[in-house]
Order: structure tokens, then sequence, then C-alpha cells
């Protein structure tokens, strides 16, 4: 039996930020890495010395941008940065957090966080409209790039709702998943078009970090 060829994708999310921490939506808004989202991205970089990688898409936004820098740094790959992958546009919404969006629109925010995909909201107004510019800048770099190695560094929110259209899962999996900042989720394109969830979340060179940091304070 023939081994088809195949086109791999590692989707990954920024370091953390500020907002993170806080807990706000950030969506658009051009929020900056934290301390802790510095070291994230610089240890997501030395774990790219190890994995096969042909090109670098990134979000224009300066949480992916520094993110996809450290994996730039250590590759010698350059960034294109592509609008596609930009985080969902919240509007009046980014800046504040799950509780204070409960008390000031109440049942209208209640719908949207139990079923994002059926109900609008402020800014880009619809998970159907990042569907689809999310799942376009997939495709036009699944056409672009047929066999290689490929990261896009995006944002949690978009990163979930694009999985949902390019493996065709059933809308809820969007609540049912969570991606940690730089945690990698890889997803392979077979020659026949077959697209394979290989890892979802994965941030081993997160837990490798902390797991010799209590190594070296038993010393």
């Amino acid at each position: 039996m023939k081994k088809q060829a195949k086109t791999r994708f590692y989707l990954i999310r920024h370091g953390k930020t500020q907002w993170n921490e806080e807990g706000k939506y950030q969506g658009m808004t051009d929020i900056a890495l934290s301390e802790t989202g510095v070291e994230q991205a610089a240890l997501l970089g030395k774990r790219f010395r190890h994995l096969p990688l042909d090109a670098i898409y990134v979000s224009p936004l300066q949480r992916a941008m520094k993110t996809a820098e450290a994996i730039a740094k250590e590759t010698g790959i350059p960034l294109q940065t592509d609008e596609h992958f930009r985080e969902i546009h919240f509007g009046e919404w980014e800046g504040k957090t799950i509780s204070q969006l409960q008390q000031e629109y109440g049942e209208s925010y209640q719908k949207f966080f139990d079923n994002p995909f059926l109900h609008p909201f402020p800014g880009e107004g619809s998970f159907d409209k990042v569907m689809e510019r999310s799942v376009a800048g997939f495709e036009a770099l699944l056409e672009k790039h047929k066999g290689e190695h490929i990261a896009i560094v995006s944002h949690g929110g978009l990163l979930r709702v694009m999985l949902v259209g390019i493996l065709g899962m059933d809308l809820t999996f969007y609540r049912k998943t969570w991606l940690t900042n730089t945690a990698i989720t890889t997803v392979d394109v077979m020659e026949d078009g077959k697209r394979i969830l290989m890892t979802l979340n994965d941030k081993a060179h997160l837990e490798w970090a902390d797991l010799w940091k209590e190594e070296n304070k038993a010393k």
C-alpha cells in the first residue's frame, strides 16, 4: 500500500499576557506578552529546534508576533503575517471579564457563552464569519505548502473555531476544548485530503520546564 505524503500544521496559541492572567477578553486589542508569556515563548522556540518546519504564519497582533519570533530565532525561518489568523473581534466586550459581562449583559451574554455558534456578539458578530475567514486561510496555506510542515501562531478562540471547521467537528467541540498559552495542536492533512488531529494542546515544553525547576530546587 502506497504511503501517503502529508502536510503537517502546528497550530499554536500565543504566550500569556496580563489580560490572560486577569481573565479578560482580548480579541483584537493589541496586548503585549507578560513576563511569563515571554518565558513560555522562549521554551516554545527551543522546542522547534527538534521539529521539522518549513514556514511560519502569524497573526499581526503583537502577542502572537512576539511568540512566533521565538520560533523564528531558533529556526531561521522568516515570519509571514496573515490577517486570516487574527483573533476574534469582540468589540465592546474586550477588556472585560466573564463575570463583568454576565453582570452587564445578563441573559444575552450567557446565551452566547453557552452556545457561541448560535448567538451574535459585538465586533465580528458571529462565529460563522470567524470560521469562514480562518478556514479560508488554512485552505490557502494547504494549497501553497502541500507536503510541508507549517506553523500557524494565532489565538485560542480563533484556533478552536478553525479546528471545528477544518475537522468537520460538531459545534459543541468548541466548548469541550481548551488551548493553553504556547500549546501546540498538530493536524495532518493526507494526500487524499483526509484531516487527522494528531495532538491537542501539547504543552510538553512548559511541563518539562516546571519539572526542571522543581528538580533544581531539590538539589
